[in-house]
């Protein structure tokens, strides 16, 4: 699990659902709760998947210049990585559906 939260950098998507809600808020939009954060949720979804196919994508590249991330050292299998991010990015689809965006 600790390889999983590191190939999607978890702690960084804290700075994600900001700009969600400081839009919702500067569109007067923070009256309604589900909306905002709904697509925050879905926002932060889809950084991680962005994460994730990102390492995906420079595994190879990630093998000679960063040895120690999660695919290359072989703590995550890439076909592991690909599903999260697929994963994940229907999550936040899904999310944002439900959240009343497009």
């Amino acid at each position: 699990m600790r390889a999983l939260v590191e190939l999607v950098r978890a702690p960084a998507a804290l700075s994600v659902p900001g700009d969600v809600l400081s839009g919702a808020a500067a569109a007067g939009g923070l009256r309604e709760v589900r909306g905002p954060a709904g697509l925050a949720a879905a926002s932060v979804c889809l950084y991680w998947a962005g994460m994730a196919l990102n390492d995906y994508a420079d595994r190879r590249l990630d093998a000679v210049e960063r040895p120690e991330r999660p695919i290359p050292s072989g703590r995550v299998r890439p076909g592991t990585a690909l599903a999260v991010a697929a994963g994940l990015t229907g999550a936040g689809v899904a999310l944002a559906a439900a959240a009343g965006g497009r």
